[in-house]
């Protein structure tokens, strides 16, 4: 159980050390991304019979239930940002922490690629393929998806207290924490990952087309 805490939280401690601590979205990418990454592959290959299968997790159902509920997903973060975006955050105030973060310069169209394509599969495959398969079999489905989605939204919490003033950054991820259910609950329900990457996807789309329309 030390373990499996563990590597709920190790994410999180990822994400200060490297926007709190090193105060840089690079370095902030290789710590966490890198987590991600090590330790899927790692306990992928330490486990043969929690290895992925494609055939179950791609197919027309997921690609369906993906789709539309991303396309839902981005246009609830674009649309609600376009009518509040004057009241729940300071542009100046937020593109200087983003400077600080040196989340700027020649390398941001590649962070921003890396965000919408890379991140998605990385979190989900994470969140709910290693941490799902390990937590479902001592918790059950409805707990799995609670403690994945609490986790998941907690290192997103990190981050929005230093772009959103209180109490927004409480608030901010409060969609986080629904997104994680709702992808939690794809991946129970159609007992595949793909559903969920794909609304990820879209859903970080949206996030990026705020950061470019009313940010950048």
């Amino acid at each position: 159980m030390i373990k499996l805490t563990f590597l709920l939280i190790c994410p999180t401690i990822m994400i200060y050390l490297g926007l709190v601590v090193f105060k840089s979205v690079p370095i902030t990418f290789i710590l966490f991304y890198g987590w991600l990454l090590f330790v899927s592959i790692l306990l992928q290959i330490g486990n043969k019979g929690h290895r992925l299968d494609r055939k179950k997790h791609f197919n027309l159902q997921s690609f369906s239930v993906g789709f539309i509920s991303g396309l839902i997903c981005l246009g609830a973060i674009y649309g609600t940002v376009a009518v509040l975006h004057n009241s729940i955050f300071d542009l100046n105030e937020l593109r200087q922490v983003l400077e600080e973060w040196n989340f700027t310069g020649s390398t941001l169209f590649w962070l921003i690629i890396f965000l919408i394509f890379i991140n998605p599969v990385l979190e989900e495959l994470y969140w709910r393929e290693v941490m799902y398969k390990r937590l479902i079999e001592r918790v059950g489905a409805a707990q799995t998806i609670i403690i994945t989605s609490f986790f998941y939204s907690l290192y997103h919490l990190v981050s929005l207290f230093s772009i959103f003033a209180f109490p927004f950054n409480f608030i901010a991820v409060i969609p986080v924490f629904i997104a994680g259910l709702m992808w939690g609950y794809f991946r129970y329900k159609l007992n595949s990952i793909s559903a969920s990457i794909i609304s990820h996807i879209l859903a970080d789309l949206g996030i990026m087309l705020v950061f470019l329309n009313y940010i950048l």
